[in-house]
């Protein structure tokens, strides 16, 4: 320790720097397969759900917009938490870090308030088949809502989070980290983090009761061996159950750190090396949120298997043939 701290600020800085940033490589390494895996998944669905079934299927009418704030989330998560990893304490790009954080928390926000829609929209349908259903001008009028209020809860990130100064006692050297601003606006953080946790919590036990709720009613009629019409309800409903339930576990470690980090200063510094980099891998668990859907869908969705294989089979023989109608019209008279 007597010989580093002989060193130049610049190169005690940079020790600390690499040290993070070594530690950080499993973390960075599973976010990066995840970008891959959230960009060609949510790609596909986005062309499936928008552009094969958005037509005929209205249960699924939320899901191509689920999937484009998914498609978002993933690359901007991504992008911030890579960049981050790779320079922990010398972060210098104080814009990039804001906007990253911004950017990123809307599409989270507003992935997690779609979430909230359809869960309400299977309760009317499952639960009330009878009662008034979300015509597709409240689907629309949901949606923009949504915006508005994401919009609207989205606004102080700009303002607490940002560079942090940092400080390491045993190198005796203070770096910048791209994060909260525990420091400089401890109470608008503390505002910001408690808010945003008691609002996941009170989405999370909204989702939680009317999926209960569903659930009983899906017991109830599978008991009676009801078919087709219900069966369907069913299978879109547990589909939906499935990605709500990975959406509370996967969000619950960055629920926990988002409120910790904003009721304790310098939260991070307190931690060895190897704890922080094990509570940053489960930190942005978050994100497999994100990239999760295409499966659920690919294995409890049979209409969106179908199109898939129908837009490889057809894109197959087109690229063994000229054939003038297009796969687009070919799958249009097949689905009509």
């Amino acid at each position: 320790m007597g010989s580093q701290l002989n060193w130049t600020e610049w190169q005690r800085l940079k020790l600390w720097d690499d040290v993070r940033f070594k530690a950080f490589i499993p973390t960075t390494v599973f976010l990066l397969l995840c970008a891959v895996v959230g960009l060609v998944g949510n790609a596909v669905v986005i062309y499936i759900y928008g552009l094969r079934l958005h037509r005929k299927y209205e249960g699924r009418y939320f899901i191509p917009y689920l999937a484009l704030a998914d498609l978002l989330a993933v690359v901007i998560s991504v992008e911030l938490h890579t960049v981050n990893n790779f320079f922990p304490v010398t972060y210098t790009m104080e814009s990039l870090c804001r906007w990253n954080f911004v950017c990123g928390f809307f599409a989270t926000v507003f992935a997690s308030e779609m979430l909230l829609i359809i869960a309400v929209q299977r309760y009317l349908k499952v639960c009330k088949p009878f009662g008034g259903q979300m015509t597709l001008f409240w689907r629309r009028f949901s949606l923009i809502l949504s915006f508005i209020l994401t919009s609207i809860l989205v606004v102080p990130t700009y303002f607490t989070f940002g560079l942090e100064r940092v400080y390491n006692k045993e190198l005796n050297v203070t770096g910048t980290a791209c994060r909260r601003l525990t420091s400089t606006t401890q109470t608008l953080s503390l505002i910001h983090s408690t808010s945003c946790t008691f609002f996941v919590v009170t989405g999370g036990i909204v989702l939680i009761v009317l999926y209960t709720l569903i659930a009983k009613v899906i017991h109830r009629q599978n008991k009676q061996n009801r078919t087709d019409p219900s069966k369907k309800r069913t299978n879109v409903s547990l589909m939906f159950m499935i990605i709500t339930i990975i959406f509370l576990v996967s969000f619950s470690p960055r629920v926990i750190t988002f409120l910790l980090e904003g009721i304790t200063v310098g939260m991070w510094e307190t931690l060895t090396v190897e704890e922080y980099a094990a509570v940053r891998f489960f930190e942005v668990l978050y994100v497999v949120n994100h990239l999760a859907n295409p499966f659920v869908y690919a294995f409890m969705d049979i209409k969106f298997v179908t199109e898939l294989k129908k837009g490889f089979s057809c894109h197959t023989k087109h690229s063994y043939k000229n054939d003038s109608t297009s796969c687009t019209e070919a799958n249009d008279t097949q689905i009509t």
